[in-house]
Order: C-alpha cells, then sequence, then structure tokens
C-alpha cells in the first residue's frame, strides 16, 4: 500500500517491486495481442487499457498496445494524498514518470464527467502513456522537460539523481501549441522509437528519446510465480 506521505522516490521503489503483478494480469488478459501484433500494418496500432489492484494493494491502471511485431505494457499506479490524486508510470528502462495532483486534477475534471474515478484514470493514461520527451525551457528549471502527448503537453523537471521525471503542470492543445507547438513533429516518430532496441544503461543515463516505452511483453509474464 502506498501512504500519503511517501516520496515519490519511496514510491517508485515500491512500485518497481509490485509491478510484476500487473504486468502478469495484463499478459494473462490479452495474451492475444501477441498473435495479432504480427498480422497489424506499419501504421496500425492496437489499444487496451484496464484497471488492477495488487496483493499489496496497490492501485495500477495499465496500457497494452500491440504494432509492428512487438506488444508493450505500460503500467501506472496512482494513489491518494491530502492534496489530491497522484500518478507514476514506470518502464523497465529509464526513470519514473511522476504527475503531480496539479496535473491530475486538471485531467481527471475533464473525464470524470459521466464516468468513475477508474475511468478517468484510464482515460488519463491510454493518451498519456505514449510520450515523446523532449528538453524544454520550462520555467528555468535546472533540467526542464515536455512530454508531447495527444491531446496536449505535460511540463516538469528531470531529477536525474532520483531517477523521476517530476511533471508539474498540464497544457492542453490551445494552451500548450502556443508555448511548446515546435515540439509536436516529435510525435511521428514516436512509434518507431518503441520498436528500436537501446543499449541498456543505468537509469538515470538513460537518453530521453528512450523515457516511457514500458515493458515488452513476454509469455513468461503469464505464469504463475
Amino acid at each position: 500500500m502506498i501512504r500519503s506521505n511517501m516520496t515519490p522516490v519511496q514510491v517508485a521503489s515500491a512500485a518497481r517491486k509490485d509491478v510484476g503483478q500487473v504486468l502478469r494480469h495484463a499478459t494473462e488478459k490479452h495474451s492475444d495481442l501477441e498473435r495479432l501484433c504480427t498480422k497489424l500494418g506499419k501504421d496500425k496500432q492496437e489499444v487496451r487499457s484496464g484497471c488492477f489492484t495488487s496483493q499489496k494493494g496497490l492501485q495500477w491502471v495499465y496500457v497494452a498496445a500491440a504494432n509492428q511485431g512487438r506488444v508493450r505494457i505500460y503500467p501506472l499506479v496512482w494513489w491518494a494524498t491530502r492534496k489530491g490524486t497522484c500518478a507514476m508510470q514506470i518502464d523497465a528502462e529509464g526513470p519514473a514518470a511522476f504527475f503531480q495532483e496539479h496535473v491530475m486534477h486538471r485531467y481527471i475534471k475533464r473525464y470524470l464527467r459521466g464516468g468513475t474515478l477508474f475511468n478517468a484514470l484510464r482515460e488519463f493514461h491510454r493518451y498519456n502513456y505514449e510520450k515523446a520527451s523532449q528538453p524544454c525551457d520550462y520555467k528555468g528549471d535546472r533540467e526542464s522537460y515536455t512530454a508531447v502527448i495527444d491531446d496536449g503537453y505535460v511540463a516538469g523537471e528531470y531529477l536525474k539523481d532520483d531517477a523521476i521525471v517530476h511533471y508539474r503542470t498540464y497544457y492542453d492543445m490551445p494552451m500548450g501549441e502556443r508555448r511548446f507547438g515546435y515540439l509536436r513533429p516529435s510525435l511521428d516518430w514516436r512509434q518507431l522509437m518503441a520498436t528500436i532496441d537501446f543499449e541498456r544503461v543505468a537509469r538515470r543515463d538513460t537518453p530521453h528519446f528512450a523515457w516511457g516505452r514500458g515493458y515488452l511483453m513476454r509469455a513468461e509474464m503469464g505464469m504463475a510465480a
């Protein structure tokens, strides 16, 4: 269980110890994606999502995406604090992506109407799991990055010593285009980058173009631990 007073570093550590459960769940539930992905065209993608609660009480939302012969699972853990809801995406390589309360509040508010919190979180992750992160000049932070997503931008700072990208603000398309519109072409190559195998390095040294690539689905993930 994640406590409201835990730091992002502590949450990332707990989530990485727990992530195997959500990976096995997603693999078992969507095992047909491994067969389907070989039949998809070059620019086609099959995307599914779901929710999962682990044995230790961690609340997960995940996306399973198939394209170009591969299936990747993107796990996102979320928890409540006194200020609202936080979320963190954990990946096999690179830093964790931490979305603070302000980001989640703006996004959940958009998708909560007519649904539940779980639905809002699923929608948040479906539009955010596949990001194109680029350096920027956001608020003069030491290492500022903006993640370009389908329906906007999330901006923040890379805390290299902690191996965490701390996203502080969400910009919708109209607002974000004025400030970060020059970064939008980076979305054109994000799916291609997901098919490339980069040299494995320490999380904090992973280049920004290899962040947020989830976990490759493997058949053994669906086997009992």
